[in-house]
């Protein structure tokens, strides 16, 4: 099983615990995640320190992940340096967030530049062996909120793959296993988001659009069919990553090496039960 965790948590659990990059590093490491998902404003901003510090720990950049405004900017420009950046570190996938459309916006035009740049940036990351996924953002701001939404890129734009975020169809008040059904065919990689329906003091809740209060869980701790959806995917033969995603959390550190525990205990399970099976 390939796990990655954001690099954000990393960043916070350095802050939380007091604990060096070095040693927070190290921890995760034992974990067992080998890649990060990184933000290009900030590896651009610090890619040297950041990737002679992961080397360091035998990790690497499994997905870089950018904001756009393709819909109101159709520049293809900033696409390509989020790919250029992307082969400089050796990472193969990007993660595109290509744009939001708030109200008074001419939606169809957006929607279509969205998708006409995409298709420029998936034939070109195709040509340099990148893979280009978007994920089920949750913000009624994102045209790629929910099901249909996303559904409508992956069937628009050739190449177009799905970043399946386990947790975000939450926010939609839809059901993550018939979102996973729908869009199966077009996974290639996954975030692992669980959400939690209790309170947790101190950190903001991310409101659902029927007003639910949603925070954050380490995996298989919370709401979501985690279980159901990772099991099937391993038992299909499923091989890309797996990445660990609470933001929000106040204890990133212990929220990610029991993310990781998790997965890794069910992947050993699968496989148990599978020799049984022989």
């Amino acid at each position: 099983m390939k796990l990655s965790v954001f690099y954000e948590h990393i960043t916070e659990a350095v802050s939380q615990t007091g604990k060096s990059m070095e040693e927070i590093l190290a921890e995760v490491a034992k974990a067992g995640i080998r890649g990060v998902e990184i933000e290009d404003r900030r590896l651009m901003n610090e890619e040297e320190c950041i990737m002679r510090q992961l080397r360091k720990k035998g990790m690497e950049v499994n997905c870089i992940y950018g904001f756009f405004d393709f819909g109101n900017h159709p520049e293809i420009d900033k696409g390509m340096t989020l790919l250029d950046m992307a082969g400089r570190v050796g990472a193969k996938k990007v993660l595109v967030i290509p744009g939001f459309i708030r109200e008074g916006e001419d939606r169809e035009l957006a929607l279509e530049n969205m998708k006409n740049v995409l298709a420029v940036l998936c034939r070109e990351a195709e040509n340099r062996g990148i893979q280009v996924g978007m994920e089920d953002f949750d913000d009624s701001i994102a045209p790629f909120a929910t099901t249909k939404q996303l559904l409508w890129f992956m069937e628009n734009v050739p190449g177009l793959t799905c970043t399946f975020d386990t947790g975000n169809f939450l926010y939609s008040e839809e059901d993550a296993l018939d979102a996973f059904e729908a869009l199966r065919p077009h996974i290639a990689s996954v975030h692992c988001k669980d959400r939690s329906l209790e309170y947790k003091e101190g950190e903001e809740a991310k409101i659902t659009i029927q007003g639910r209060r949603l925070y954050s869980s380490a995996v298989g701790s919370g709401c979501i069919p985690m279980k159901e959806i990772v099991s099937e995917l391993l038992q299909k033969g499923y091989e890309s990553s797996f990445a660990i995603e609470h933001f929000g959390s106040m204890n990133q550190l212990e929220d990610m090496k029991a993310s990781a525990k998790w997965l890794l205990h069910l992947e050993l399970s699968i496989k148990s039960e599978r020799n049984r099976d022989i």
